[in-house]
């Protein structure tokens, strides 16, 4: 069962759990957080799954429905709205990068005003540090808790651009993130909800998937084995955790800090989510710096490489949010 048949079974239960009972306030919390996530894919103009849910069931039209019946309203795509960008042809290497944004933000006079900012501070003070762990940041949407760390002088850092975009480039293959995720979504299916239970379920799926791209594990199994540290902790925004949980099944020594994930996850990443705030997750992923600083350009000889924004305003912003990490 991939993402797409999960989320129609699961959303389909809910509704028809949702319609059959009278609701208690965290059950309307919960409605509203997956209409959310099914709001935040239109924004992300992927229709697929809202247009073939709300044609086998009518999904969006029967949340909308039953928040109304509640008194409650949809929560809003409050972030802010960003325009496209364009991409240099120079490639830079990724950590030489993120070194040259530190210095040019040490020169920014005025920090970011973007109030969602301190709650990303928050959440890397919440994960902590310990000398006997590397931390590694998946970027591009953990940029700016890789510059909080790295301009706090802390050791065993590494800025790893793996994404959608990156793995595609890397496997030659289109939606490579889908077969990654399958396990993910078996797991769920099969009930194994506990975090050591879910891990342990989709190591086999997941590695058996890596298998059929062996440059894809050669690059991450060669990252992996690059950090010598006894922990290894992986930061991403978080949704479903596909990529670090990727990441895991290669290397027992890997456990997970996320911003969040969808409500289908909660119980399962429990304490590794910073907190349950799904309708929180876009405002991290359309930061200026997160969603349109740099893009993957390639990766070779063990190092991401990047193109970065030619856009004035992007590059301002951008170094203006890096302001507000530096100490």
């Amino acid at each position: 069962m991939g993402l797409v048949e999960f989320a129609v079974k699961y959303y389909s239960d809910k509704l028809d759990e949702y319609e059959n009972n009278h609701l208690k306030k965290e059950n309307i919390y919960e409605a509203k957080q997956l209409l959310k996530l099914l709001d935040d894919l239109e924004d992300e103009s992927e229709t697929h799954l809202n247009e073939l849910m709300e044609s086998e069931f009518s999904c969006l039209t029967r949340l909308r429905t039953l928040l109304d019946k509640y008194g409650e309203e949809p929560f809003p795509i409050d972030h802010e709205r960003l325009q496209s960008t364009t991409y240099g042809d120079e490639e830079y290497e990724l950590t030489e990068l993120l070194e040259i944004l530190g210095k040019k933000a040490g020169a920014v006079t005025e920090p970011s005003k973007n109030p969602f900012l301190n709650d990303v501070i928050q959440y890397c003070e919440w994960i902590g540090y310990s000398e006997d762990t590397a931390y590694v940041f998946l970027l591009r949407d953990s940029l700016l808790p890789y510059m909080y760390y790295y301009t706090r002088g802390r050791k065993d850092i590494y800025p790893w651009l793996l994404s959608r975009r990156s793995l595609e480039e890397i496997t030659a293959t289109p939606s490579v993130d889908d077969e990654i995720r399958l396990s993910l979504c078996e797991a769920l299916e099969n009930g194994h909800i506990e975090f050591d239970e879910f891990s342990s379920f989709c190591r086999s799926g997941i590695v058996s998937a890596l298998d059929n791209h062996q440059e894809l594990r050669a690059c991450l199994t060669g990252l992996l084995g690059s950090i010598d540290k006894e922990h290894i902790m992986i930061v991403e925004s978080g949704y479903i955790g596909t990529l670090p949980m990727m990441l895991k099944a290669l290397d027992e020594r890997i456990d997970i800090r996320l911003y969040t994930t969808a409500p289908f996850l909660y119980e399962t990443y429990s304490d590794r989510i910073f907190h349950r705030r799904y309708e929180d997750m876009r405002k991290f992923e359309t930061i200026y710096s997160h969603d349109l600083l740099m893009r993957f350009s390639s990766f070779h000889n063990g190092k991401f490489y990047v193109n970065k924004s030619v856009d004035d305003n992007v590059n301002k912003m951008s170094l203006a949010e890096i302001k507000k990490f530096l100490v």
